[in-house]
């Protein structure tokens, strides 16, 4: 497994603010496109820096982290 990069959370991290509720599955998806190699990671530590949280089946910018 390889290593989250400051860069794919900064990627992740745009996304997330461009939109604020987002599908599990779409995420995942377009972080792929966006060029992040480990979605599924990136998600992960995203959630843990408390950026986004868990909703039912989608991820959401928490509103504090909106004005990034």
């Amino acid at each position: 497994m390889g290593e989250t990069t400051n860069k794919d959370i900064e990627v992740a991290k745009k996304y997330f603010v461009t939109n604020v509720s987002v599908g599990e599955i779409a995420a995942v998806r377009d972080l792929k496109a966006l060029g992040v190699k480990e979605p599924e990671r990136v998600i992960a530590e995203l959630l843990r820096m408390n950026v986004i949280v868990k909703g039912d089946g989608c991820y959401n910018l928490l509103r504090e982290k909106r004005k990034v």
